[in-house]
């Protein structure tokens, strides 16, 4: 494989799970709808910090990586570690956003505004994510495998390939998420907070339907 095909290869494979609704996506529009107006690039960020040493541990140790994320063990720990971090901060979104609809005024307290670091945010929603990990052991291990046999030159191209997606959409959903402030009024702000959550909680409970039960009622 030549490396343009790898690089058409890598964004054909990728779009799809890019592109797809999820908690990343969402939470992207969350942070910027905070007035982070960095917010979907630093979880790009902080999911690439997670995503990159994953690949090229994959490279590595496939055998090893598939086996311990088949694991039901591993897959429930990771299944609840990652619903109750949605869960916590949808809960503290929908508090912002009835705060807001409450007092009709925009402000954020100094120790919300902190505490969840979007770079955080990126690596915990990336590293406890079972359907992510187990993304790259399927749909993506082609692309790494591909590549990796061609030398680690062209496994780097694979992932810049694939990454600069993820930089791309989360940074505008970003702006979606700010660009919403400035149009919407107090009320309307919080709402879309409040709204924002509840989707963070949908996810949440259809992971975790999922993993334990073998049900999705989402349609992604």
């Amino acid at each position: 494989m030549d490396p343009l095909s790898l690089v058409v290869s890598t964004i054909a494979i990728s779009v799809s799970g890019v592109l797809s609704p999820g908690p990343l996506t969402a939470s992207a529009i969350a942070m910027g709808a905070k007035r982070r107006a960095k917010g979907g690039f630093l979880i790009a960020f902080g999911h690439m910090l997670f995503e990159f040493p994953y690949v090229i541990i994959i490279a590595s140790l496939y055998s090893t990586i598939e086996f311990l994320l088949k694991n039901l063990i591993v897959s429930y720990a990771l299944t609840f570690a990652i619903s109750f971090f949605i869960l916590f901060f949808s809960y503290m979104t929908v508090k912002e956003g009835v705060s807001i609809i409450r007092s009709e005024s925009i402000r954020i307290e100094r120790d919300e505004k902190y505490m969840f670091n979007p770079i955080l945010v990126g690596v915990a929603l990336t590293g406890l994510n079972p359907y992510f990990l187990l993304w790259w052991l399927s749909v993506g291990l082609s692309l790494i495998r591909a590549s990796a046999d061609m030398g680690f030159s062209f496994l780097l191209l694979m992932y810049v390939a694939h990454i600069w997606m993820d930089y791309f959409w989360l940074s505008l959903m970003g702006l979606a998420g700010e660009g919403s402030v400035k149009i919407l009024k107090s009320k309307g702000y919080g709402l879309l907070l409040v709204i924002l959550g509840a989707v963070l909680i949908l996810f949440a409970i259809n992971i975790s339907l999922e993993t334990f039960f073998n049900f999705s009622f989402l349609p992604f």
